[in-house]
Order: structure tokens, then C-alpha cells, then sequence
């Protein structure tokens, strides 16, 4: 039985399925990741989203969010930083593979990865230390939609 923790409730698994709008349930309301969108800032913060968007949404979320980060869910994320100023190499980018397929199919087992490649991102807040580029492509089990999400660390 899926059972989800809800501020020390336990749930069934449709719980979560509601909270994110995925699967045959209505799709619910949540809020667009990043929370404040730059290119259109005429929009505010906390933008509704809602069905592929918010699962999107969720993926960025999911992804820059470091384990132990949340307090309510300490295992929810990535922990992607420790790789931050190694070496890539094919190590690091098989171990970096490693950790996020092992947290989608424990936190998002509803979203399919298509692609997944790990680089050189962009200098890290100017110091000119390059960072880590995250780009996915992903669907969910239950649409034929696509999308590309890309996440510098």
C-alpha cells in the first residue's frame, strides 16, 4: 500500500496524486516554480498553475531542492552540491545520473525520463568557477506531453 506522511498523518498514495494533479484525478491548482517570474514580472508571484505545468514546476523544484532541506520531508531532493567542485568526469556524471533517477523513482515515480545529460554550466554567481547544468527530458506516464528543463546548480 503507497501511503504518504502528511504532518505526521499517513495518507493514502491518492493524497499525493491530488496534491500534484497528476493521474486520473481532477488536476489541482499549485504554484509555478520559480516562484517570481522575471520576464514578466507584471504577473506577481505566486502564479496558479495547474496538469504538465505544475508537474514541471514540481521537477525544478524537486531537482535544486538539496536533501535535508525541507523540514516536513528531509529526504525530498537531491543532493546534487557535493558534486559542485569536483572534476567532471565520467564518474561523477554517472554517480550525479545515479542520484537523480534513484529520487525520481522514489519521489516522482509519475514522471518518465527521456534524456538526462550533466555538464559545465555557467559561472557560479560571477566568481568565474564554472557550475553544474542539470537538462532533462521528461513526460509523464500518463500524457504524451514533452519538456526540456534545465537547472544550473
Amino acid at each position: 500500500m503507497n501511503e504518504t506522511t502528511i504532518y505526521g498523518t499517513t495518507h493514502s498514495g491518492t493524497i499525493k496524486a491530488e496534491t500534484l494533479g497528476i493521474g486520473n484525478i481532477d488536476p489541482r491548482l499549485g504554484v509555478k516554480f520559480p516562484l517570481f517570474d522575471k520576464d514578466n514580472p507584471a504577473k506577481g508571484i505566486f502564479i496558479k498553475t495547474k496538469g504538465f505545468e505544475l508537474l514541471k514546476s514540481v521537477v525544478r523544484q524537486f531537482v535544486k531542492t538539496e536533501r535535508g532541506e525541507r523540514v516536513m520531508l528531509p529526504n525530498f531532493g537531491l543532493s546534487l552540491r557535493r558534486f559542485l567542485f569536483e572534476p567532471i568526469t565520467p564518474d561523477l556524471v554517472l554517480n550525479m545520473e545515479n542520484e537523480i533517477y534513484g529520487g525520481f523513482a522514489q519521489y516522482l515515480p509519475e514522471v518518465r525520463i527521456l534524456s538526462l545529460s550533466v555538464g559545465a554550466g555557467e559561472n557560479v554567481q560571477g566568481f568565474g568557477i564554472p557550475g553544474l547544468k542539470v537538462t532533462l527530458v521528461i513526460t509523464s506516464i500518463n500524457s504524451n506531453e514533452q519538456a526540456e528543463i534545465s537547472v544550473n546548480l
